[in-house]
């Protein structure tokens, strides 16, 4: 019997993919996703837990146990809207170069939602799984058209890898 090599997608394919897996409406059963408490979270009165570095946070327990590079494939869904690194400027979001410890809402020159600019929130792996689990839930009034990845290991995953790729 003879095998047959697959050839790799292009990135773009597998971008547009993961776009379409994350903004389902969950409507479909797809394998077991759980709905945490974090999607019920609500940004008023939030504690987004201490300022780190990255390499502190990426030492605690949860994100040194993540999955930075499968965390790498959840974030093609983030690069269909936003850059990483600050020098590629923006797209439809904000860069995210520097996002661990920024008040949401600060990037100079991005036309935030007014809700966002309010919220008060500041940028920690506790409010960004928070934020990934709902963002129109947990800030309401924002313009962000994603509607979360209901996973706690998909957001703990992309959370570990936003630590290293966002510095």
């Amino acid at each position: 019997m003879a095998m047959v090599a697959m050839a790799r997608p292009e990135p773009w394919i597998a971008a547009l993919a993961l776009l379409f897996v994350a903004c389902d409406s969950g409507t479909r059963n797809v394998g077991t996703v759980s709905t945490p408490p974090a999607a019920n979270a609500r940004a008023a009165g939030f504690d987004p837990g201490p300022i780190k570095t990255a390499a502190e946070y990426l030492a605690e327990p949860e994100l040194a146990a993540a999955d930075s590079a499968r965390g790498e494939i959840l974030g093609f869904a983030c690069a269909a809207c936003h850059k990483f690194r600050a020098e590629e400027g923006t797209l439809i979001g904000p860069h995210l170069q520097g996002v661990f410890g920024r008040p949401a809402g600060s990037v100079a020159g991005f036309n935030y939602s007014p809700a966002l600019r309010q919220s008060g929130l500041v940028w920690t792996p506790k409010s960004i799984e928070a934020w990934l689990a709902n963002p129109a839930g947990f800030v309401e009034g924002t313009t962000m058209a994603f509607s979360g990845y209901r996973a706690e290991q998909d957001r703990r995953d992309l959370v570990a890898y936003l630590l290293h790729v966002t510095q």
